[in-house]
């Protein structure tokens, strides 16, 4: 029996390549086909790629706020609280 996979774990698949492979978030922003193998990306696929680089680019803004928080939080330089 072939398992099916959905859209949605397929996101999920990408996402996590993208946030752990350099290369590959590098490549699926400058070459999206290129990065998933294909020649070409239909609409859909495109959208796809899309709204990952979304999520990742979300995912950055979280980390980047949390690394600021942290500082704060210990009393690290550059902490904006007066």
């Amino acid at each position: 029996m072939v398992k099916k996979i959905s859209a949605k774990s397929v996101n999920k698949k990408m996402v996590i390549q993208a946030l752990t492979d350099k290369k590959f978030r590098k490549l699926l922003r400058e070459k999206p086909a290129k990065a998933l193998g294909k020649k070409k990306l239909s609409r859909i696929e495109a959208k796809e790629v899309d709204m990952v680089l979304a999520v990742i680019k979300g995912i950055d803004r979280q980390i980047a706020s949390l690394a600021d928080e942290l500082l704060c939080a210990n009393g690290g330089g550059g902490c904006a609280i007066g």
